[in-house]
């Protein structure tokens, strides 16, 4: 955006908008029309959590923004009222937590998204909204990563316990407990 005869509130304005999209790992186009005031506070409620912010911004300031980094959206997707959510980490997180709320609330809908600089459908969305999060991964990725050390252990305690069974007493007490004769 050429600063040249702009307004100061608009130069501001565009580079608050333009910081707010470069440097996220992804962002969903939300169309928010008809929704309240009330129902746009509850889903910034439900992404602060997640690391995910929410804007209203113009059509137009998203265009030129994403046109200077390469990207352009398909035709229509920039088109009526637009809340741009964006985020750093969990993408899949966050799209659920975008799409539930799309479910619950009819009047909204995801237009489109971004991940990265590849621009995704609402379908995408979606679909990315039924991964398991990144925490849950983590998690089974350590299931499987602890249980063959699990299993050694089991067998070699097994082992030990079994060599114990028959072990004479020791002068400071038997293996059950009980005091050495």
């Amino acid at each position: 955006m050429s600063n040249q005869k702009k307004r100061p509130e608009v130069v501001a304005i565009y580079k608050e908008v333009s910081d707010f999209l470069t440097g996220k790992d992804f962002s969903f186009l939300l169309n928010f029309g008809g929704l309240t005031v009330a129902q746009i506070a509850d889903l910034r409620g439900q992404l602060a959590p997640k690391g995910a912010k929410m804007m209203v911004i113009k059509n137009s300031y998203i265009e030129k923004i994403v046109a200077e980094q390469g990207i352009a959206f398909p035709e229509g997707v920039l088109t009526g009222p637009t809340a741009v959510i964006a985020g750093t980490g969990d993408i899949a997180d966050t799209a659920k937590t975008v799409v539930d709320f799309v479910k619950k609330n009819e009047k909204a809908s995801v237009k489109a998204g971004l991940m990265q600089k590849d621009v995704i459908t609402a379908a995408q969305v979606t679909t990315l909204s039924e991964l398991i999060s990144l925490a849950a991964q983590q998690a089974r990725l350590l299931g499987t990563l602890q249980a063959p050390a699990s299993k050694m252990a089991r067998v070699l305690q097994a082992r030990v316990d079994k060599e114990n069974e028959g072990a004479p007493a020791s002068a400071e007490g038997s293996t059950d407990g009980t005091p050495a004769a």
